[in-house]
């Protein structure tokens, strides 16, 4: 009897632990600090960032710079964005520069200071000429597009922008496009929104054209005021010969990916 009450215990004890266990496997996992981030899951970026950075991750301390800086799941702090942006320079993550250089452009936190800005912007796009990347391009141009800023920082970051659309980052053509109608340089402002709209209607997605093809209109229809229909025509036949070169480069692109995929087809068919 007493041996048939400890087989019944010990065969319910298994049940109860594949049970727990089975409960256990269906549990969500705890996000990655970068996940989190990835997926604008902010309030669980900022715990699983700051239990990572205290372990020594410049990335999470990066992102939390980022969070404090733009209050993103946290309020703002100035002081707790400079704290870790430095420390995920200190580690040697030479992009978080570009954050704190808004920090010093703005004088949040910090005494304002735009050498100190411009240096680490530098530093920052200097090492991605290097080691690839245009995060700190990015961002300094989008520092330096405010209304508030001078015509030469304007100009500068039309330059940024247009250095942008040459490595084929078409998104950032109505970047440039604003830059232009900023600088009144209509025939160009008109170009690339053009160019935009026609751009994000093939290649954009959703959100893209939600968010900004009612701002591409609106540079487009007041760069075109001032435009001759000779103007407009030529502007025409630029966009429509850039996106036909776009056109063929997708396909020579998807062509040779079919290729590949024959190719792998058929090797793996000779293997058998």
């Amino acid at each position: 009897m007493k041996k048939l009450f400890l087989s019944v215990a010990l065969s319910a004890g298994v049940m109860l632990c594949s049970e727990a266990g089975a409960v256990t496997s269906e549990l969500p996992q705890v996000k990655k600090c970068e996940e989190a981030m990835k997926q604008a899951m902010y309030e669980v970026a900022v715990q699983q960032c700051e239990y990572e950075a205290e372990k020594g991750s410049t990335e999470a301390a990066e992102y939390l710079g980022y969070m404090y800086l733009k209050g993103k799941g946290v309020a703002r702090d100035w002081g707790l964005a400079r704290k870790y942006l430095e420390q995920a320079i200190d580690g040697g993550l030479v992009t978080a520069s570009r954050y704190l250089a808004i920090l010093y452009w703005n004088g949040l936190g910090v005494e304002r200071s735009r050498e100190k800005a411009m240096d680490l912007f530098n530093d920052c796009m200097s090492y991605e000429m290097q080691n690839g990347g245009d995060s700190c391009k990015i961002q300094l141009a989008q520092t330096l597009s405010f209304g508030t800023n001078s015509e030469q920082d304007h100009r500068y970051a039309r330059d940024l922008y247009a250095q942008l659309f040459e490595k084929k980052d078409y998104q950032y053509s109505l970047d440039l496009a604003k830059m232009y109608l900023v600088l009144g340089q209509n025939a160009e402002a008109y170009k690339y929104a053009e160019f935009y709209i026609w751009w994000a209607k093939r290649y954009g997605d959703v959100e893209q054209l939600r968010l900004s093809m009612s701002d591409a209109t609106v540079v487009k229809n007041k760069a075109v005021v001032n435009l001759s229909d000779v103007q407009v025509n030529d502007a025409y036949n630029w966009v429509k010969n850039e996106i036909y070169k776009i056109n063929e480069e997708h396909m020579q692109k998807k062509s040779g990916e079919n290729v590949s995929k024959a190719d792998e087809k058929s090797s793996n068919s000779a293997g058998d």
